[in-house]
């Protein structure tokens, strides 16, 4: 069999490179992910065996794991750094802001939302643990989490509104 160029391969498997960086929700550094899917796509190139199967196979598997792999390294990164960036602010708080709501204003305001919902508004809202935590803590996913903060968020405004 005689093999492509990688001009051609590129310009072969451009619609699913785009259809994976969409996938993936990706819209900031559009570029950047696309050169990483090209850069995965010459690996796969370069590797493949045609002995071991289709290529289009494990081109789409080792994109896929490329952009996923500089995702999560992304991700990593900014857990790092945005720790940081809190600290400074909370360094340069104004003294004069209002107090904190007292617990037990804060009891009377979640006591008609489930216990999941409590959990999202206590440890999410105001001890400020982040969806992927809170979801690890009760081993759900961070969706369930991010759902009950849609329903408590719901009920509050609701009951908000009756006041």
């Amino acid at each position: 069999m005689q093999k492509s160029s990688f001009d051609q391969i590129a310009s072969s498997f451009h619609p699913l490179i785009v259809s994976m960086i969409k996938k993936f929700h990706i819209y900031k550094d559009y570029d950047e992910y696309y050169q990483i899917a090209l850069i995965g796509l010459w690996r796969a190139y370069q590797k493949f065996d045609e002995n071991k199967g289709s290529f289009s196979a494990y081109a789409y598997t080792t994109v896929r794991g490329t952009i996923l792999s500089h995702l999560k390294g992304t991700i990593l990164y900014e857990e790092r750094e945005t720790p940081a960036e809190q600290n400074l602010l909370s360094l340069n708080e104004d003294p004069a802001l209002p107090v904190p709501l007292e617990s037990e204003i804060i009891e009377q305001h979640i006591e008609h939302l489930t216990g999941r919902e409590k959990i999202y508004v206590l440890e999410h809202l105001l001890e400020g643990y982040s969806y992927r935590d809170i979801a690890y803590k009760y081993g759900v996913s961070t969706g369930a989490v991010k759902n009950w903060g849609k329903a408590a968020r719901k009920k509050l405004k609701a009951s908000l509104l009756q006041e």
